[in-house]
């Protein structure tokens, strides 16, 4: 008796393959993790201190809320590093732009950068800072203020290089000459390694 005789039929090749699949489930596959933080070490942030190019910095304050950034400067507060209280900001609304280019400390930070494209990323990260200050002048500046200036800009979510703003304001302050540079540097210093200290990755 032939095959087709018994009534039996060859099995069709898509119902082959069906039975063959492996059967469907409703869990998405697993999303890599993403890859942990490079933090900068105590001893790069000492050399960032004293001028070197430092990218990493940004990762001890990236993916930030301002209510983790608050938690680190209280942590920084407790330690005494900078003072108990935000600066006060009276005005409403910064000075216009041009009253930012003609300052010496802006043609200062263009000359004093390794390169054109890195001056101007710093030059336009301390510009978005300083208008969050409402016009305040960056040679007067201090730790607090830098701090304050940087929680504005991550409750705005406004597009900024944290790096360029740190390195901006470091150069602004090593270039002063004048003792209170040094001093707001050193505190900086002090503040970033106490950070770096409590983050893990």
């Amino acid at each position: 008796m032939t095959e087709n005789e018994s009534g039996s039929q060859p099995a069709e090749p898509e119902a082959a393959a069906a039975a063959a699949a492996p059967p469907k489930t409703d869990t998405p596959p697993a999303k890599p993790k993403p890859p942990a933080r490079v933090l900068p070490s105590q001893e790069e942030i000492a050399g960032w201190v004293a001028g070197d190019d430092l990218p990493s910095l940004e990762n001890l304050f990236n993916l930030l809320s301002t209510k983790l950034f608050d938690a680190k400067v209280m942590q920084i507060r407790k330690e005494e590093l900078l003072p108990q209280h935000w600066q006060v900001i009276s005005k409403l609304e910064p000075p216009p732009d041009e009253e930012f280019d003609r300052l010496g400390v802006v043609k200062r930070l263009r000359k004093s950068a390794p390169s054109a494209e890195v001056g101007e990323e710093r030059v336009e990260a301390l510009r978005i800072a300083w208008q969050e200050l409402r016009g305040k002048h960056p040679s007067l500046w201090n730790a607090s203020d830098l701090f304050s200036a940087m929680r504005r800009i991550i409750d705005k979510k406004r597009e900024v290089s944290i790096h360029a703003l740190l390195s901006a304001v470091r150069d602004v302050w090593r270039n002063l000459g004048l003792p209170q540079g040094q001093e707001q540097l050193e505190v900086l210093w002090a503040c970033l390694a106490f950070i770096r200290d409590k983050t893990r990755k």
